[in-house]
């Protein structure tokens, strides 16, 4: 059994929150390009606050979010398997991140030097901003961390 990690990526403008969407095009239609579409359970595991009590993501804000959106995740919170819906700006990944950049890797032996290896968020933040950089209009990211917002859940 696997789960898939959901992600949403939301942008301030004008005190509004607008979502931040690629495309790409397949035949004829256009369709949405994911955001993480890989699977990692170190991540998992970390995003629903299982490994490290130094991550703090909180319930998404509906009130806020475009309409389109939330309509969509209103459909996934009364779908069978979807779960943990939560959010956390970009600033406080990136403050995660620097407090906890190593985590505990299990296949070696705790006083191993191998013991600790990245944190996989390293990973995540990354393609978040790769994401973010592609879809702005200049090719590079423009807005402040705090005004950048993940919405993520999961599947399984």
């Amino acid at each position: 059994m696997g789960a898939d990690i959901h992600v949403k990526i939301l942008e301030r403008d004008n005190n509004t929150w607008k979502q931040v969407t690629l495309y790409h095009k397949e035949k004829e239609e256009f369709k949405i390009v994911n955001v993480y579409p890989f699977r990692n359970y170190e991540l998992f595991d970390i995003l629903n606050g299982e490994e490290d009590n130094n991550y703090i993501a909180y319930p998404i804000r509906e009130d806020s979010l475009p309409v389109a959106l939330k309509k969509e995740i209103e459909g996934y919170k009364n779908t069978v398997g979807y779960y943990g819906f939560k959010e956390i700006n970009l600033a406080d990944l990136k403050l995660y991140l620097y407090r906890s950049p190593k985590i505990r890797d299990y296949d070696y032996e705790e006083n191993s030097p191998n013991a600790w290896k990245t944190n996989p968020v390293k990973y995540f933040i990354e393609k978040i901003e790769q994401y973010i950089n592609f879809a702005s209009q200049y090719g590079e990211f423009v807005s402040p961390p705090s005004d950048i917002r993940i919405i993520y859940w999961f599947d399984c």
